[in-house]
């Protein structure tokens, strides 16, 4: 059976507290990521996620540009440890319902695993089942009350909206505007 350290993901994507929403929007763009770790002297300090960006950081009055990722960030951050299991990881992620778990050895962030990752290396269907219909039930609903079409639905709607405000907030940021570009060109 493979562990943590086998199939984590070694290169990271951080950012500071202090970075702004805008700045980890675009590293989740460029690396074509979910989320972005941030770290502090060394340290794990939280965690921000297309979600976290869609529902809250990219639909309020802040301004992206100015308004640090520290207020959006998740600063309970569930960790695992490198020698874990597989089938550990994939529990852990089911119980406390989070797609990514990064691993830590030593109070040091090596890596990250995610539910897919567990699903291509865990040869065990049953175990990556599990853990897809846990992290995808909303919390307080009942195995008998849920609809795990429904779920995935949701999820899938909401990182289709994330993509999309991101992907419009860049674009915007980084288009020039019309009056911008015809004065380029009159100085040609």
């Amino acid at each position: 059976m493979s562990k943590a350290n086998e199939v984590m993901t070694h290169a990271l994507a951080t950012c500071a507290p202090d970075a702004s929403v805008a700045h980890v929007a675009a590293i989740m763009r460029d690396r074509d990521i979910g989320d972005v770790l941030v770290v502090e002297d060394g340290k794990l300090r939280g965690i921000v996620t297309d979600r976290d960006l869609a529902l809250q950081a990219l639909t309020g009055k802040d301004d992206p540009q100015q308004t640090p990722i520290s207020k959006f960030m998740s600063t309970k951050v569930v960790t695992g440890e490198t020698e874990w299991s597989l089938e550990r990881v994939a529990k852990v992620m089911a119980k406390h319902q989070v797609r990514r778990l990064p691993i830590v050895q030593d109070e040091q962030l090596v890596g990250i695993v995610s539910l897919g990752d567990v699903a291509l290396h865990e040869h065990r269907k049953g175990v990556v089942t599990k853990s897809l219909q846990a992290v995808s039930t909303p919390i307080g609903v009942s195995g008998s009350g849920r609809s795990r079409l429904g779920g995935a639905l949701i999820g899938f709607g909401l990182a289709a909206l994330a993509t999309t405000v991101m992907a419009w907030l860049t674009w915007k940021h980084y288009r020039p505007s019309t009056a911008q570009t015809n004065r380029e060109e009159r100085t040609i």
